[in-house]
């Protein structure tokens, strides 16, 4: 199976400007970064005090992170101009030594994919991690658009109509962000849905949606639907897709992609009515973010 990557990051927080990259990956391993975006906002110097805060916050977030209910961490480190600021989240189905594993492993990663600069963002399919000397941390809400953000597709088409699937796409990451949003302790919801008569092969649509923990309902609503709105353009007609963002993230795929059963199960669309793909999407709409440990 294909899948595509593009990478974007945003600098103002009201719109998204097009990195210039544009590959596939056909195989990525569990322990693989699926992308990295490195900040402009200065470098460092080896040996200097930025990357000793930045090596003493890696020898703590992993753990604060793992050992978090809501597989959630952030850490201030220095003062100006050598302050550090860090975030990581793991997926809300990873276990805890998975997640140490994965910040642990995100914090080499970016000092070498974003060697000396001061703002790095790595993604995996088990967590994230971010690094600035910008403090990101100040105000927990995002319309999905102003940070550093992942877009992969499955290249893969669905074999049904695209209006029918597409449609299926929509009622799936709709309920799946609602869900997660109103999970107050971690943000976190997985769904099925069913689509046996559409599609006997594939018969069911995977789900999922997270948002960080430290944001409200209506935050995380806001920040999933801000990144729902970009999904059409990229996944209409595909078999899956996912939009990581710092602050949220959603996938859906035509397979299982994450651990345990589905926290929400969804019946059948009906035959010969689906709903308008073209429409606005409310806030509370979304999709999952996928990955497999």
């Amino acid at each position: 199976m294909g899948m595509a990557m593009v990478a974007h990051h945003t600098h103002p927080p009201s719109y998204l400007a097009a990195a210039a990259a544009f590959f596939l990956a056909f195989t990525l391993a569990a322990g693989d970064p699926l992308g990295q975006v490195c900040g402009t906002s200065g470098n460092f110097t080896a040996n200097s005090t930025y990357q000793a805060n930045i090596q003493r916050i890696s020898a703590a977030l992993p753990r604060n992170a793992s050992s978090s209910r809501a597989l959630f961490a952030t850490a201030t480190l220095g003062v100006v101009p050598d302050a550090v600021y860090a975030l990581a989240l793991c997926r809300g189905d990873a276990n805890a030594s998975a997640c140490a594993s994965c910040v642990a492993t995100a914090f080499s990663d970016a000092q070498q994919l974003c060697a000396y600069n001061k703002d790095a963002t790595v993604f995996y399919d088990p967590c994230l991690l971010r690094y600035s000397n910008q403090n990101f941390l100040a105000n927990p809400t995002s319309d999905g658009r102003g940070d550093p953000i992942l877009i992969l597709l499955n290249t893969q088409n669905v074999t049904s109509p695209f209006r029918v699937f597409d449609a299926a796409v929509a009622v799936l990451v709709n309920a799946t962000a609602r869900y997660a949003a109103a999970d107050a302790s971690r943000r976190f919801g997985t769904a099925v849905e069913a689509f046996q008569t559409f599609d006997s092969q594939n018969p069911r649509i995977y789900g999922l949606a997270q948002c960080t923990p430290d944001m409200t309902a209506a935050d995380c609503r806001t920040c999933l639907a801000g990144m729902t709105q970009m999904g059409p353009q990229y996944f209409s007609g595909k078999q899956g897709g996912r939009i990581l963002g710092l602050r949220c993230n959603y996938r859906y795929e035509q397979y299982p992609f994450f651990s345990g059963g589905p926290l929400l199960q969804l019946p059948e669309p009906p035959v010969g009515a689906p709903a308008p793909v073209n429409a606005t999407p409310t806030p509370a709409m979304t999709t999952r973010g996928r990955g497999e440990f």
